[in-house]
């Protein structure tokens, strides 16, 4: 398990309103005007290799909440709900959470920033299914 805070780099659609700093700062030489943070947000993931990979994968969270659901179910929402927080108004969470200083140092250039346009399949579906079917079965034992 890792616990990360930061706001990941995403970058936004063509078309929409650049990113202009606060007034008195400069854009940075080079930086992307469509390249943003997105909101500062603590992430509970499971991560099993932080010393390789220090961030949270979307698409392998739904995987490993399958397991950690059945060891320990009230967990297993914890860090389902940290990833749902990261959800944005339309829907979509960045796939790749590289939050804070230790993260942003280990990770690549190229896969620092997320695009919307990139999604995973919803593996996190499986997990809240399980919980969904878990607790209709604790209802249906106890009317």
């Amino acid at each position: 398990m890792g616990y990360f805070v930061g706001a990941s780099k995403v970058k936004l659609p063509p078309g929409s309103k650049p990113y202009t700093p606060p007034r008195g700062r400069a854009v940075t030489p080079g930086q992307d005007p469509l390249v943003v943070d997105y909101w500062r947000e603590a992430l509970f993931t499971a991560t099993p290799s932080r010393s390789f990979f220090p961030r949270g994968f979307l698409w392998d969270e739904g995987f490993h909440q399958l397991l950690l659901q059945r060891w320990d179910a009230q967990l297993s929402r914890d860090v389902i709900g940290h990833w749902l927080d990261l959800m944005n108004s339309q829907g979509w969470i960045p796939r790749e959470q590289i939050l804070g200083k230790e993260a942003r140092a280990r990770v690549p250039a190229e896969f620092m920033v997320q695009h919307p346009s990139h999604a995973n399949p919803p593996s996190l579906y499986l997990p809240l299914l399980a919980h969904a079917l878990s607790a209709a079965g604790a209802a249906a034992d106890h009317p």
